[in-house]
């Protein structure tokens, strides 16, 4: 059992790293930083690299295999999945907005086209609470 022992650590450091993130996600701090997760990941795939270069048995193998696996799909899932869309066309200064339709503090529909010609409007975006 002991010659495992860092293909266990490497499995309870690749799920703790999966479940504290999960866990702690409603914190601004964690969710906005996934590298903290996916270094988590790394440490695992470390740890577990290093239990198959010692002895390449089919514990030492799956626990890199998972480490591995929840690297790459975490390293897709935030790099390439979850990546905010491209911007849209940059206006230029003077240069009238296109119209849109957005919803106010109390959810009445409001078009930009109704301002137009009456006097300057200023859009403001709160994020309010998650």
């Amino acid at each position: 059992m002991m010659r495992f022992a860092p293909a266990i650590l490497s499995v309870a450091v690749t799920l703790g790293a999966a479940f504290a993130y999960f866990w702690f996600l409603r914190v601004p701090a964690i969710r906005n930083h996934p590298a903290l997760y996916l270094a988590g990941f790394a440490l695992g795939a470390a740890i577990a690299a290093v239990a198959v270069w010692r002895s390449a048995r089919w514990p030492n193998i799956a626990a890199l295999a998972l480490s591995v696996a929840l690297l790459v799909l975490g390293a897709y899932f935030n790099f390439v999945f979850a990546r905010l869309p491209a911007a849209g066309a940059v206006l230029k200064v003077g240069e009238a907005a296109p119209d849109f339709t957005l919803r106010d503090a109390t959810g009445a529909a409001v078009s930009l086209a109704s301002f137009r010609d009456q006097r300057p409007v200023v859009l403001v975006f709160y994020r309010g609470y998650w």
